[in-house]
């Protein structure tokens, strides 16, 4: 299901004439990653279910118990499911939410609360500023026709803003009281490298005479 979702909104991006350049071909790295990850917790269960001897009863054992703590379940869930894939790789300094599977956060709009996967729903690309960042929502203006933009000022907020792709991964964060010079040029790079130019990138019209 991952592999479907990752890939289907780049071929429509691409039908629809704004998908930036390569951006087709993010989906084989970022899935290659995802199936070693598969690889990995599948050799792992073969390796758990396999013996009949002291050492192997021990190490079930000892599974059992790490998974009893309820941050070990959540993990384990997570890779599982195949949410624990990071992607893409950050750039030097960037959020740690940066390129993680975003949380099924509550969300605050101006008819009531709801939720990020109920904001998710149509498949479209979500820029989610739960913050009073009007400097945030103004910058991606150029980019309405493709990027819905969402959220009221939320207590507990782990970001004042959330670039999410219809994958549910995080483009972009913007940290907790980031100033604008350093928050708004991050934002319009990372709308521009997912999800194509803005109005200003379009080519100047030229007039000459005949």
């Amino acid at each position: 299901m991952l592999d479907a979702v990752n890939l289907g909104w780049k071929p429509t991006a691409a039908v629809q004439g704004w998908a930036p350049e390569g951006l087709l071909d993010t989906y084989g790295g970022e899935r290659h990653a995802a199936a070693e990850r598969t690889l990995l917790h599948t050799r792992a269960q073969v390796a758990l279910r396999r013996g009949l001897n002291p050492v192997a009863d021990a190490s079930r054992e000892l599974f059992q118990e790490l998974v009893a703590d309820e941050s070990a379940k959540r993990r384990m869930a997570a890779l599982l499911a195949g949410a624990d894939v990071r992607h893409p790789d950050p750039a030097p300094g960037a959020h740690p939410l940066t390129g993680t599977f975003v949380e099924d956060l509550a969300v605050e709009t101006e008819v009531g609360t709801t939720s990020v996967a109920e904001l998710m729903r149509e498949g479209r690309p979500l820029l989610l500023v739960p913050s009073d960042r009007p400097e945030l929502r103004e910058a991606a203006e150029g980019w309405k026709d493709r990027v819905e933009v969402c959220g009221e000022t939320t207590d507990g907020r782990p970001a004042d803003a959330l670039l999410i792709r219809p994958d549910c991964h995080i483009a972009w964060a913007a940290g907790v009281d980031e100033p604008a010079e350093t928050s708004v040029p991050g934002l319009r790079r990372s709308l521009e490298a997912w999800f194509g130019p803005g109005p200003e990138a379009a080519a100047p019209t030229t007039t000459g005479r005949v």
